[in-house]
């Protein structure tokens, strides 16, 4: 029986909660922890779905109200993975957890033979870290930061850091606190993507709505039919449900950017591919981060996909008659319904033309853009021969003086980074985007900055890079380190300055003063 039994922290791991069970035991033999734990050391650590849940509640200290639905509900990755399973599949992975062996449970829920694969290191958030030292005084795995995919903590808007922990021990009978030693890297790396950390963001929101509320479970079918309707509200697919996917993957893929796809291991290059099949009949089972993306993109909330009965699409408001009537464009069409779908776009484009005359390329193209995409894709000789003449600049458009406007940029720009080197505390780093956000404007984009060539110019010698950042906040260190009259040694320049490591041209200075610190 356990002697006491750690207060979880919020959405902390039970692997985390395990770990520090050990931690305050004193023992020294995992083995021991184990037994304590589950009252036998035949257990192995779990990172996702760790089974012996019943073994711990019985094992518990006296008077303790911990119970087994909180630990399976608040500390493990049981809602996440069952959220898109029948309710049979997801009791037969709950009893799993429950019993001591757990058989199957890996395979339960796709792990081994998921596109998407667990990180090989627990991650951690940096900042998150600091906060946890200041409030707990210890670390703690969480378990939104070890979710497959996730790679951005959206709270503090950085990127997640490896630690030296793998998720995959060789050692099975060992769970891993957090540590300053083996969360070590202390750096931060900014998301500079804004737009793509605003999608990531919305995909780790649902992961945390399903991580903490009870959502009802259903058959793959009810999510197949929620998809389809919304296709066909969305105008990718025919009333009588042919999709259009060729299309549909062009506009996905242009709706989350490469870069994001990619993070999240979904990508979806090829003619075949999950987002074609997801849309299929249902054979296999999706991995919930697929079914976040396409939820997204259709614009379907969580409430809305799980509450929301998908026969009853049609009730309401809702009519046949309001859907979108299109036309799918397949490859097998005939020639002759080719000409007759170019027939109608020219004509409806030229139709425009003649009640707008007075309308620009760009007013006259966002009348009908769908209109517009299809004959640049398609007929692009006929578009080009046919388009307005580029209209004079309207009366009262604001022309920049650029010459007078980089030189009152340059002087603002100045003093806001002189700023941002005197400030008193540890160093901010200088970016493109802090300075904007002080500045006010979106003045610094790049199309403004190929005419303001003595702000751009200034601006790539002030801007920090990581590594520059890196050395600014290890002089720092030193200058601090000397003022308080404390001892230059390595390790404290790395705390104080928040490294992992010291630049070279460093080195050398800092060995030479305390040679006896490593």
């Amino acid at each position: 029986m356990m002697i006491q039994f750690p207060i979880p922290y919020e959405d902390e791991l039970l692997y985390s909660l395990l770990a520090r069970v050990g931690i305050r035991s004193g023992n020294v033999s995992h083995r021991a922890i184990l037994a304590d734990i589950f009252g036998t050391d035949r257990f192995t650590a779990c990172l996702e779905l760790q089974p012996g849940i019943s073994s711990i509640i019985s094992n518990l200290p006296v008077g303790s109200k911990i119970s087994a639905n909180q630990l399976i509900f608040q500390n493990s990755m049981y809602p996440f993975y069952t959220a898109f399973r029948d309710e049979e599949q997801a009791n037969f992975i709950y009893s799993n957890m429950l019993d001591e062996h757990g058989r199957d449970l890996h395979n339960a829920i796709g792990l081994m033979s998921s596109a998407i694969q667990p990180q090989a290191h627990f991650q951690y958030c940096v900042l998150c870290n600091q906060l946890d030292m200041e409030r707990h005084g210890e670390y703690y795995w969480r378990r939104l930061h070890q979710i497959p995919g996730v790679r951005i903590c959206t709270k503090h808007g950085i990127w997640l850091t490896d630690s030296s922990v793998s998720t995959r021990e060789r050692t099975k009978h060992i769970f891993t606190a957090p540590t300053q030693d083996n969360c070590s890297e202390h750096s931060v790396q900014e998301v500079a993507d804004k737009e793509m950390l605003s999608q990531y963001s919305c995909i780790v929101n649902n992961i945390e709505r399903l991580l903490n509320l009870k959502y009802p479970h259903h058959p793959l079918e009810w999510f197949y039919k929620h998809y389809k309707n919304q296709l066909i509200r969305k105008g990718y697919a025919s009333e009588k449900g042919r999709v259009d996917h060729k299309r549909l993957r062009v506009d996905f893929v242009d709706f989350y950017g490469v870069e994001l796809l990619e993070s999240l291991q979904s990508s979806v290059n090829g003619e075949s591919g999950w987002l074609k099949q997801i849309f299929q009949k249902h054979r296999k089972g999706f991995h919930t981060i697929r079914h976040l993306l396409v939820m997204q993109f259709l614009g379907l909330t969580l409430d809305e996909v799980f509450n929301n009965d998908p026969s009853d699409w049609l009730d309401g408001h809702t009519s046949k008659a309001s859907l979108p009537k299109r036309k799918i464009l397949k490859k097998t069409m005939t020639e002759e319904y080719r000409e007759q779908a170019k027939g109608e776009r020219r004509e409806t484009w030229l139709q425009m033309w003649s009640q707008h005359p007075e309308l620009g390329r760009l007013e006259l193209r966002k009348l009908n853009p769908k209109v517009y995409a299809w004959l640049y894709m398609y007929d692009r000789e006929f578009l080009m021969d046919h388009m307005p003449e580029k209209l004079p600049p309207k009366a009262g458009t604001t022309r920049h003086d650029w010459d007078k406007r980089d030189q009152e940029i340059f002087e603002q720009v100045t003093e806001i980074a002189e700023q941002l080197m005197s400030e008193v505390g540890k160093p901010l780093r200088i970016t493109m985007e802090r300075i904007q956000e002080i500045l006010g404007s979106k003045c610094l984009m790049p199309k403004h900055l190929k005419k303001m060539l003595r702000t751009r110019t200034f601006l790539e010698q002030v801007v920090e890079d990581a590594e520059a950042f890196q050395k600014r906040r290890v002089l720092w260190a030193i200058g601090e380190l000397k003022s308080n009259e404390e001892s230059l040694t390595l390790n404290r320049v790395k705390v104080k300055a928040g490294v992992s490591r010291i630049p070279d041209e460093y080195l050398n200075d800092l060995t030479a003063i305390a040679p006896k610190h490593n």
